[in-house]
């Protein structure tokens, strides 16, 4: 009672995978792996040279580039701005609010909160807001419970 399948050679595995065994899969994986190739090889021109054609020219590029990073790192040194010495410090006035007010932060936390209590920082954070510009909570509908109470 087997029934026969028509056309069943042309169902066939073999034949299925038929256009993949034609030579043209093969050509663009042939193309891949020389891609791969070419490229890997051009990223690596500086391992290869420095391990196996010159290593003797890579200990002197070596030395030459700690000697450049350190020529570097003096250069931005001279260049840096230096501190003045505390002498000249001290002999300087202080012309900035921030100079005066660690120039009078000596004496107790009491003393210090008294010299800056009149200062506009302080004024602004301790001045009490009008009735009007109280801000809602950052949850809050603007509608209350009883608001929504039919009773």
């Amino acid at each position: 009672m087997e029934e026969r399948v028509q056309n069943a050679g042309a169902m066939s595995p073999l034949r299925l995978l038929g256009g993949f065994s034609k030579g043209r899969i093969v050509f663009w994986i042939v193309v891949a792996v020389g891609v791969h190739v070419v490229l890997i090889g051009l990223l690596s021109m500086g391992y290869i040279r420095d391990r196996w054609i010159d290593p003797e020219g890579a200990a002197d590029r070596k030395a030459m580039a700690v000697a450049a990073q350190e020529a570097l790192k003096k250069e931005a040194a001279a260049k840096a701005p230096r501190p003045p010495a505390p002498a000249a410090v001290q002999a300087q006035p202080a012309t900035t609010n921030v100079a005066k007010a660690t120039a009078t932060s000596t004496g107790t936390p009491e003393q210090i909160a008294e010299d800056r209590k009149n200062t506009p920082v302080v004024k602004r954070i301790t001045e009490k807001a009008q009735p009007g510009e109280i801000p809602t909570q950052p949850n809050d509908l603007g509608i209350s419970i009883g608001d929504t109470n039919v009773h």
